[in-house]
């Protein structure tokens, strides 16, 4: 996907000579006026690009403190990975070229268009610009190591053992790229290898491996077992998701996501993994979040508690963004399908979108299997929207389907207790809390709400 000079139409190739001359001249400003449209016609353009963020960080300076949000930019959900490229390189790259937010957006964007260079660029560039962030060098050497370049994975890991001399994951991943770069620099044939295994008894026991449940001992040996196969045959799938595998149930989900994207550009027209993509990459976004939420709950003075506020936002944004997107797609391919319906409407419920929930769990609730979740999910909604009578006759319906005093029951009854209160209706309300309490005495803060009203 990467474009040389050469290529280029000879309009921009004109205005490349330029841009050359005045980055000799150190005329920065004329370097990006030059640069910016060739990059932004032309997204495969590397060189081009390296040197227009070259040019925006000499601009910028060394001492400007660089943010974590976008700056007021909003990349709509609706345009191309390439459209909105063009966009974050005109409106927040320009200003802001170390913006860690964009630049890992621009990651993802580039890895959806399976440009694994651009990516590789992208947490460079964050790199350049907060050289302390050991977090963000971790996901870069986890992607050369995903591209087969290990060499490049020893050196980013060799560069976080200099920040933190401690970090035991770097220095086991130092280990392991410099195994598989030894391996590679020897010649290793994959064509060889793939036969021989064809033979051998290594696909079956990744295989069983991954039908019965493994201890995370187990579940280490057998990811070292599968690194040295991937380490001699790079382009071997299964292997490459039972890595994804491995490293996703033993809770390393960035890195998972990683391999999982590689799987995806050896076959991609598996939909079952473009799938497995998209709900691991909202688990990585999840992740975040939480880890968001947990630093500033944590310190709500920090320094940079404003940074950390603005990207949570932003994060949640563009999650609610994606996901109500895609299941939307997902949809628009299968419209009789009721659990997509539900997924949308529970979509748009975490997007604060209540009305348009509505009619999905509506038609959601017509499936046995999904309707008390989707009844009371439609409470929820009826809630927020202040409609209170709907919420109450949905939360009423959902318990008297409910035959069981078991964890929904248990929720739903909570949920009526809370929207009775908020009708005035007190001593509903308590009942609701009372059939709760009889079962289960520590649920939330039940017990204090009963235990008060006879106070």
């Amino acid at each position: 996907m990467i474009v040389q000079e050469a290529e280029l139409d000879p309009k921009y190739q004109a205005l490349w000579k330029k841009a050359l001359i005045s980055a000799e001249r150190k005329n920065w400003d004329y370097v990006i006026d030059q640069v910016l449209p060739i990059v932004t016609a032309n997204v495969g353009f590397l060189d081009g690009r390296k040197l227009l963020r070259s040019a925006e960080g000499e601009v910028a300076g060394s001492g400007k403190k660089f943010s974590f949000g976008l700056g007021g930019f909003k990349p709509s959900s609706k345009k191309e990975p390439v459209e909105t490229i063009a966009d974050m390189e005109e409106n927040v790259f320009r200003k802001d070229p170390f913006n860690l937010n964009a630049n890992e957006q621009l990651f993802d964007l580039a890895m959806k268009l399976q440009f694994p260079e651009l990516a590789s660029f992208a947490l460079e560039t964050i790199r350049g610009g907060h050289p302390e962030n050991t977090k963000n060098m971790h996901k870069l050497a986890q992607h050369y190591m995903a591209v087969g370049l290990p060499e490049k994975a020893a050196a980013t890991y060799n560069a976080i053992l200099k920040v933190n001399p401690r970090d035991m994951e770097a220095t086991q991943g130092e280990k392991n790229a410099a195994a598989q770069g030894s391996i590679k620099n020897q010649g290793w044939g994959s064509s060889n290898f793939k036969d021989a295994m064809k033979n051998s008894s290594e696909a079956i026991d990744l295989e069983m491996e991954s039908r019965q449940g493994m201890t995370q001992d187990q579940m280490d040996q057998a990811l070292e077992k599968a690194i040295n196969l991937y380490n001699a045959d790079q382009t071997n799938i299964a292997v490459v998701k039972r890595m994804s595998d491995l490293y996703e149930r033993l809770g390393h989900l960035e890195t998972a996501l990683m391999f999982y994207d590689y799987a995806l550009t050896l076959n991609t027209g598996d939909v079952a993994l473009q799938r497995k993509v998209e709900i691991l990459r909202d688990k990585v976004q999840d992740q975040k979040i939480a880890d968001y939420e947990r630093e500033i709950e944590t310190d709500p003075d920090a320094p940079d508690i404003d940074d950390k506020r603005a990207q949570l936002a932003e994060i949640r944004r563009q999650r609610a963004s994606v996901v109500i997107s895609e299941a939307k797609t997902r949809v628009d391919r299968n419209p009789t399908d009721k659990a997509l319906r539900y997924e949308l409407g529970q979509a748009y419920f975490n997007a604060g979108m209540f009305g348009e929930a509505l009619p999905e769990l509506q038609q959601a609730k017509s499936s046995p299997n999904l309707r008390i979740k989707a009844i009371l999910m439609l409470g929820r909604c009826f809630e927020r929207k202040n409609m209170n009578d709907l919420a109450k006759t949905s939360f009423m319906d959902a318990s008297k389907e409910l035959l069981v005093m078991d964890a929904t029951k248990k929720e739903v009854l909570y949920e009526l207790a809370n929207v009775l209160e908020k009708m005035g209706d007190k001593a509903g309300s308590l009942d609701a809390l009372k059939e709760i309490y009889n079962a289960d005495y520590g649920y939330k803060d039940v017990a204090k709400r009963v235990e008060s009203s006879y106070s």
